[in-house]
C-alpha cells in the first residue's frame, strides 16, 4: 500500500505539534494521553495504536510495550518495521527510526507529519507564526538595541556590567517590598524596535510648570489595598440586593413560593452531600429496622459507612445483602447522581470494592452482582468516561484484589467483572493493563476465565492460544493448568487447536488436575472431530452415494477414526489409574456421549464403572440431569471450578454395546462368582436392552455367558433382587424372543438345590415365590414351552439326591404342573449325609 501525499517537512517551534494533529490524536481515544509529545510519542507504543486504529486487527498491541527503556522502545520499532513490511506500507519521506530513537525532536516531528498525511490524506496548515520563523526574514529583522543613561551633558551609553547591577538591585528591591508574588519581568515578546531620542534636546523648550502637591504615607502595597477595596464594595452589593429581596418577599409571599423555596435548598443541601454521606444515611437507617438493633452495631468514633465496610464480614447476611438489593433496586437515581462529578464515581466503586476485599467469598456474590449492574448501566450512560476511568483507576484496583485473593473462585468473579466490556479493541487495552500489573501467574488465571467467556472467533483468540502453548507444558502446575483452561475453552469455541503431537506428553502427566483437563481438552477434540462434515457423512450417516468403495473416501474415514482413537488413547492415559474421586467423576461426564464414537472410551466407561464405589455407579448410571452445573471441588487459589452433573441418557443409547463388552469381559476373566458392581451394570444393560431388536447370535451369546452367574445369584441374599430380575429376563429371552438357551432347566434347578443350601429364609421365600410366579405365567400362557420348561425343572430335582422336593414349599409350588406326588427314592438316607456328599454341578 503507498500513498500520492506529497511529503512536507517542517522545522517544529518548540514542543509543540500543529493543532490538526493534537486534535486528530485526541480524536482517536487512545489507552494513554499525550501531554508531553517529546515523551509520550517517542518510545513507538501509542504510534502503533495509532495504527491500529486504521488497520484493525493487523497491528498486534500485545508485542508492544509503554516503556522509556532503550530495549523496549527498540523492540516498538522493529514491530513497526515489520507491521509496515508485511502490509506494504511506505510512508514518505520516512528513512527508519534511528534519529527519533536517539530523541530527535524534529526527525519525530516530521514523522508524525508524515503519518497524519498518510493516514488522513490531508495536508497540514504551516502556521503563519512558524513560517515567520523558519524563514530569513525572522533572522534580520530583530535590531540591535542599547540603553543609554540622561544626564546633563548629554547621552551615555552605559557599560554592561553597570546594566546588570543596576537590574539586580531593581528586582532585589521590588521583592523586599511586593507583598504579593507578582513578577516585575517583562517579557520580549511582541517587543518593537526603540526609537532613539533626539540628540538637539538643547533647542526643546518644554514649559513646565510645578504645584504644590501633597501626599500621604501608604501602608504596604497598592495591589493589596485595591483588592480590599473591591471586596468591601463586593460585600455592599450583596448586602443590597439582600434587602431588596427581602423587601419583595414581604409584598409577594405565597404558600406556593415557600415550597419551591424549601425545595430549593434541600437541592442544594443533597447537591453538597458527597455518595459517602448518601450511604452513610442509609446504613443509619437500615439499622434502625427492629431486627438490626441488636444485631448491627457500629464501631465507637466511626461512621456508620466505615463501619460497615470493616466489620462487613461478620454483619448478618440480611442485612447486607439486603442493603445491596436496595442500592440495585434504586440504582438509577445512584448513576445520576454519582455521574455529576467524576469523583464520585471513584467513591462509590473504591467502596464497592473495599466491601469485596473484606467479604468471605462464599458472600460475595451479592456486592459483584451490584457492581456489574451499576457497571452495565453506567456503560449505557457515558461508554467513553466509564471506559476511561476503568483503565485507569479500577482496574489497577482489581489486580490488587486479584492477587490477594486466596481462593481462586473469589479471582474468578473479579475477572467477571472484567469481562462485561465486550468491545474487542477495549479487552485488548484491558489484557495489556492486567499483563503489566500482575505476575505471570495470576495473568494466566486471568486468561483462563477471560477465554471462557470467549465466544466468537477473533484475533483474540489467536493471542490467547499463543499463551497456552508457552505454557501448557511448563513444568509449573499452575502454569500449565491455566494453559490448558485455555485450551478447553478453544477447543469449546470451535477454534483450532494443534496439540496432536503433545497427547501422550499431557496425557502423563501426575496432578489430578491437569489430568482432568487433559481429559476435557482430549474429549473436545474428539467432538471437534465429529462435528466435520466428512465425519457425519461418510461414518456417522453415510449418504447413498458414499455407501459404496471409495479408496479416497476409506482413506478419509481411516484418517478420522486414527485421530478420534488417539485422542480417546489420551484420554485413556490421563484417566487410570482411577485414584481419584474427582478425576473419576470428569470423566465420566465428559465421555458419555462420545461412547458411539470410541470403543477405546466405552471399555474405559465400564472398567471405571465397575471400579467405583455404589453410589457412584448409581449417579453414573441413572442421572439425568439436563442442565450443567459448576462448582469447586478444592478451596484454593488454584483450583478450577468443574462441571458436577452428567446425563445418563447418552449411557442408555449404548447399553447393549456396553452388555456385549462386559459379556466379553466376563468370558475372559472366567470369574467364580459375579461382585456386585457386575451385577448392577448387567441388570442395567439388561434393563436397558431391547432384545427384540438386536442380533439373535449375540444374544444367545449374552445368555451362554451370564446364566450362570444369575441363576448363582438366586442364592446370595446381598445381590438376590438383581438376580430375580435378571432370571426373568433370561426365561423372557427364551420363551418369547426364541433365544435358544442351552442346559437351561438343569441350571435353575440347580439353583433351586442352592437356594435349599443357604439356610436363609429370605432366599427360601424368594425362591418359592419365583417358582410360584412362573408356575402360574404357565398357566395363562398359550404356549406349551413354559409348561415343558418347569416339567424339566422338575424332572430334575426328582433325580437329585436329596431331592429339593423333600421340602414341602418346593413340592407344592409344582402340584399345578405335576400330576403325581413326590416320592423320595432314599427313605433310610438322611438328607445332611447326602448333601454332604453331593457337590455343585454348577461349571465356572
Amino acid at each position: 500500500m503507498s500513498s500520492n501525499t506529497n511529503t512536507q517537512t517542517f522545522q517544529p517551534v518548540g514542543k509543540a505539534l500543529p493543532r490538526e494533529i493534537i486534535k486528530w490524536i485526541q480524536g482517536l481515544d487512545l489507552s494513554y494521553s499525550v501531554k508531553d509529545p517529546r515523551r509520550d510519542l517517542s518510545n513507538g507504543f501509542l504510534i502503533a495504536e495509532i495504527f491500529s486504529r486504521y488497520y484493525p486487527g493487523r497491528v498486534q498491541m500485545h508485542s508492544f510495550d509503554n516503556s522509556q527503556k532503550d530495549e523496549r522502545r527498540q523492540n516498538n520499532y522493529q514491530q513497526l518495521e515489520l507491521f509496515f513490511k508485511k502490509n506494504d506500507i511506505v510512508i514518505p519521506n520516512h528513512k527508519g527510526f534511528v534519529e527519533i530513537l536517539d530523541n530527535d525532536w524534529n526527525a519525530l516531528y516530521n514523522f508524525l507529519v508524515s503519518i497524519y498525511s498518510f493516514l488522513t490524506q490531508r495536508k497540514v496548515i504551516n502556521p503563519p507564526l512558524a513560517s515567520y520563523v523558519n524563514s530569513k526574514e525572522f533572522a534580520t529583522s530583530t535590531q540591535n538595541t542599547q540603553t543609554f543613561l540622561l544626564k546633563e551633558k548629554g547621552i551615555e551609553k552605559l557599560q554592561e556590567e553597570q546594566k546588570q547591577e543596576d537590574q539586580f538591585q531593581k528586582e532585589q528591591l521590588s521583592e523586599k517590598h511586593a507583598p504579593l508574588s507578582v513578577s516585575s519581568k517583562r517579557t520580549n515578546f511582541m517587543r518593537v524596535p526603540s526609537k532613539p531620542i533626539s540628540q538637539n534636546l538643547e533647542n526643546l523648550n518644554y514649559q513646565i510648570e510645578v504645584k504644590n502637591i501633597s501626599y500621604r504615607p501608604v501602608q504596604g502595597s497598592l495591589l493589596k489595598l485595591k483588592e480590599e477595596q473591591q471586596q468591601q464594595e463586593k460585600q455592599q452589593e450583596k448586602l443590597n440586593s439582600n434587602n431588596d429581596r427581602q423587601i419583595q418577599d414581604s409584598f409577594q409571599k405565597t404558600p406556593m413560593d415557600e415550597n419551591k423555596r424549601e425545595a430549593t435548598s434541600t437541592r442544594e443541601k443533597q447537591l453538597d452531600k458527597s455518595i459517602y454521606d448518601i450511604l452513610n444515611e442509609a446504613l443509619t437507617q437500615r439499622q434502625q429496622f427492629p431486627q438490626f438493633v441488636q444485631t448491627v452495631q457500629f464501631k465507637q468514633n466511626a461512621t456508620a459507612l466505615q463501619s460497615f465496610i470493616d466489620l462487613i464480614d461478620i454483619y448478618p447476611d440480611d442485612f447486607v445483602n439486603g442493603f445491596f438489593q436496595e442500592l440495585i433496586t434504586q440504582k438509577e437515581a445512584y448513576i445520576n447522581f454519582i455521574f455529576k462529578d467524576t469523583n464520585e464515581v471513584w467513591k462509590f466503586f473504591k467502596f464497592t470494592f473495599q466491601c469485596i476485599q473484606n467479604l468471605p467469598v462464599q458472600r460475595v456474590h451479592v456486592c459483584i452482582d451490584l457492581v456489574n449492574q451499576f457497571g452495565a448501566r453506567s456503560l449505557q450512560k457515558d461508554a467513553l468516561k466509564t471506559r476511561s476511568l476503568f483503565l485507569e483507576f479500577f482496574l489497577p484496583e482489581i489486580c490488587i484484589l486479584i492477587k490477594q485473593s486466596v481462593f481462586f473462585e473469589k479471582k474468578q468473579l473479579l475477572i467477571q467483572m472484567i469481562c462485561s466490556f465486550q468491545e474487542p479493541m477495549f479487552k485488548y487495552q484491558v489484557i495489556q493493563t492486567m499483563k503489566q500489573n500482575l505476575s505471570v501467574e495470576h495473568f494466566m488465571q486471568c486468561l483462563a476465565v477471560f477465554s471462557g467467556f470467549e465466544q466468537e472467533q477473533s484475533e483474540l483468540w489467536n493471542d490467547m492460544k499463543r499463551y497456552g502453548y508457552i505454557y501448557f507444558l511448563s513444568a509449573s502446575t499452575s502454569l500449565s493448568s491455566s494453559a490448558l483452561a485455555i485450551l478447553c475453552n478453544a477447543a469449546k469455541a470451535n477454534s483450532q487447536v494443534k496439540i496432536d503431537k503433545h497427547v501422550m506428553a499431557l496425557a502423563k502427566n501426575r496432578w489430578w488436575q491437569n489430568r482432568c483437563l487433559c481429559v476435557i481438552l482430549f474429549s473436545e477434540m474428539i467432538r471437534g472431530v465429529i462435528k466435520t462434515s466428512n465425519y457425519q457423512n461418510l461414518i456417522k450417516s453415510p449418504q447413498q452415494g458414499q455407501k459404496f468403495f471409495s479408496i479416497e473416501n476409506d482413506r478419509i474415514i481411516s484418517d478420522l477414526k486414527a485421530q478420534v482413537n488417539h485422542f480417546s488413547k489420551g484420554i485413556e492415559i490421563a484417566s487410570l489409574p482411577i485414584d481419584s474421586d474427582i478425576l473419576m467423576t470428569q470423566s465420566l461426564i465428559h465421555i458419555v456421549d462420545l461412547l458411539g464414537d470410541s470403543k477405546i472410551l466405552l471399555e474405559l466407561f465400564v472398567k471405571i464403572v465397575l471400579e467405583i464405589s455404589q453410589e457412584s455407579r448409581q449417579w453414573a448410571l441413572f442421572s439425568q440431569d439436563q442442565q450443567d452445573e459448576y462448582d469447586f471441588f478444592i478451596p484454593s487459589d488454584k483450583s478450577f471450578k468443574f462441571k458436577l452433573n452428567i446425563n445418563s441418557q447418552y449411557v442408555k443409547q449404548v447399553s447393549f454395546s456396553i452388555l456385549l463388552h462386559l459379556v466379553e469381559l466376563l468370558n475372559t476373566q472366567k470369574l467364580l462368582n459375579l461382585p456386585l458392581g457386575h451385577f448392577e451394570l448387567l441388570h442395567w444393560c439388561f434393563q436397558n436392552t431391547d432384545f427384540k431388536i438386536q442380533n439373535m447370535e449375540s444374544c444367545e451369546q449374552i445368555a451362554k455367558v451370564t446364566k450362570e452367574y444369575v441363576y448363582l445369584g438366586l442364592s446370595d441374599p446381598t445381590i438376590l433382587l438383581y438376580a430375580n430380575d435378571l432370571a426373568k429376563q433370561l426365561l423372557d429371552l427364551q420363551f418369547k424372543a426364541e433365544v435358544q438357551i442351552e442346559n437351561h432347566d438343569k441350571i435353575f434347578a440347580n439353583s433351586i438345590r442352592l437356594a435349599l443350601k443357604a439356610e436363609n429364609d429370605q432366599v427360601l421365600n424368594n425362591i418359592v415365590e419365583f417358582i410360584e410366579n412362573l408356575v402360574a405365567e404357565s398357566g395363562q400362557s398359550a404356549s406349551d414351552g413354559l409348561k415343558n420348561f418347569i416339567r424339566s425343572v422338575y424332572d430334575e430335582l426328582e433325580q437329585m439326591n436329596p431331592s429339593p422336593l423333600s421340602n414341602p414349599k418346593i413340592s407344592k409350588c409344582f402340584e399345578r404342573v405335576n400330576d403325581r406326588p413326590y416320592q423320595s427314592p432314599h427313605p433310610d438316607v438322611s438328607d445332611v449325609q447326602i448333601q454332604d456328599e453331593q457337590q455343585s454341578d454348577f461349571q465356572y
